[in-house]
């Protein structure tokens, strides 16, 4: 009960979005003023910042509100067998500025990265790694005794460390608070294992083509029930219950999205959470194993596999272009504002080829990155409301027009699937109703998508009907 009520205050801790604008206000010219001191000229602009020749957009990542997260949940929970103090409380202060000086180099980083790479090789995965390598050295501040930890206890804090780095970026997508749950439910339980499970070597093997089979088909959204198991540390008897089978699939954000599944997961969980207090409540603290140099290094190595593995042998996939016949300004490699004739005055629409290989994000996840909190729209299904706009989205999948976030997530979940093109369209609140922008939006979308597949089947029909 005790590591429950732990967790459970890190998941109120993922879910403090209002400390994006704060930390925002801090962030932009703290890396301005380091990027200056290494005589690089950086302009402060709000919703992007520039470095030399290089415009770096603002997203909800680069205030460094997931790095604090991480950083808290990790001191909470290496520090939860000690009395909540002083010294605790002025740890947790001190998290702030470390956060923001390891955000501060993470994206100088990247910004290092673009100057050299750029568009080579990038995704969102990749920015988090930098984030937790960064984070690495400042563990040495917040966690007790870490030069003198055995390896075990050592592999459960970087455990726990990119868990969390996985998990806070998904907290705002359908069905994150989910996700979250479940993900701590189980971290609550995990623990390296003493003595080692039986044929740990063959559940090793498993887990590693487990994770070249997620990557080389680009399944992201397994990348977290993935890592949770993990044959060391993962708890074997929730596990092999049925009650956790299911609280494992409500990592999956395809599933944890499902209004019916939530609350089969939420019973799973609360019958689960029942039976282990019935039993026997908290476990005594168990001392860890001591374990060789090769499994924690290999164990260590494994764990990065979420954020580099797909970029190194995922299926590509080519980049969809906007359809001829549209006036089209590019915006980026992979965007581009489309207008049509005739087309509503007031209402924007916005073309997103994949970014990397991976699906793409449902829209309130997407403006998040960007700094914007949209809320949805009484009455109007898929309209979404935030920074004086009316939004909305829509998708093109293989060919296949879809509607809805959850009709594009079940198409593109099957294995090599391609990522497809992400419709984004806008209007200010104050130039029309929410039901107005609700029916414009979506004749101009299917506009759009006339045109696309005029574009790729000229003089074919066939496709038109599969919407």
């Amino acid at each position: 009960m005790h590591n429950l009520l732990l967790l459970g205050a890190i998941f109120l801790l993922l879910h403090l979005a209002n400390l994006t604008e704060a930390l925002s206000y801090v962030s932009r010219p703290l890396v301005a003023a380091v990027a200056g001191a290494f005589g690089l000229e950086a302009v402060d602009r709000g919703a992007d910042i520039v470095i030399g020749n290089l415009v770096m957009p603002w997203t909800q990542d680069c205030s460094g509100v997931n790095t604090l997260v991480i950083l808290w949940g990790i001191t909470l929970w290496t520090n939860r067998e000690r009395a909540f103090d002083r010294t605790l409380l002025l740890r947790l202060l001190l998290c702030v500025p470390a956060a923001l000086l390891a955000n501060t180099l993470r994206i100088l980083t990247l910004a290092a990265y673009r100057y050299a790479f750029f568009p080579a090789w990038e995704s969102e995965e990749l920015h988090y790694l930098i984030g937790l390598l960064w984070l690495i050295p400042f563990l040495f501040a917040f966690v007790d005794d870490l030069r003198h930890m055995d390896r075990g206890r050592w592999i459960e804090i970087l455990y726990l460390s990119l868990t969390l780095a996985l998990l806070a970026p998904a907290i705002f997508s359908p069905g994150g608070s989910l996700v979250a749950l479940c993900t701590l439910f189980y971290l609550a339980h995990s623990r390296v294992s003493a003595p080692a499970p039986g044929a740990l070597r063959l559940a090793y093997l498993a887990w590693v083509l487990a994770a070249g089979l997620i990557a080389w088909a680009d399944m992201e959204s397994l990348w977290i029930a993935w890592l949770l198991l993990c044959p060391r540390l993962v708890a074997t008897p929730l596990l092999f219950s049925g009650a956790g089978l299911i609280i494992l699939s409500g990592t999956v954000s395809l599933l944890a999205m499902r209004p019916g599944w939530q609350v089969v997961v939420g019973c799973a969980i609360a019958w689960q959470s029942y039976r282990m207090l019935a039993e026997r409540g908290d476990p005594p603290p168990a001392a860890a194993p001591r374990l060789g140099p090769v499994e924690p290094a290999a164990m260590a190595l494994l764990g990065i596999a979420p954020f580099v593995l797909a970029g190194l042998i995922g299926v590509r996939h080519p980049v969809e272009q906007p359809p001829g016949g549209a006036m089209l300004r590019q915006l980026t490699f992979n965007s581009y504002q489309i207008s049509l004739a005739g087309q509503p005055p007031g209402i924007r629409a916005y073309w997103y080829g994949a970014f990397g290989d991976g699906r793409h994000h449902a829209l309130a996840s997407c403006m998040r990155f960007r700094g914007v909190i949209l809320e949805p729209v009484a009455g109007q299904q898929e309209v979404m409301r935030g920074a004086g706009l009316w939004m909305r989205d829509f998708f093109i999948h293989e060919g296949a027009f879809k509607a809805s976030y959850g009709d594009y997530l079940l198409a593109s979940f099957s294995p090599f699937s391609s990522p497809g093109v992400h419709l984004i369209l806008d209007a200010p609140t104050s130039s029309m109703s929410a039901a107005y922008f609700a029916r414009t939006s979506d004749q101009l979308a299917r506009r759009i998508y006339q045109l696309y597949l005029h574009d790729r089947h000229p003089g074919g029909s066939g496709a038109a009907a599969r919407q």
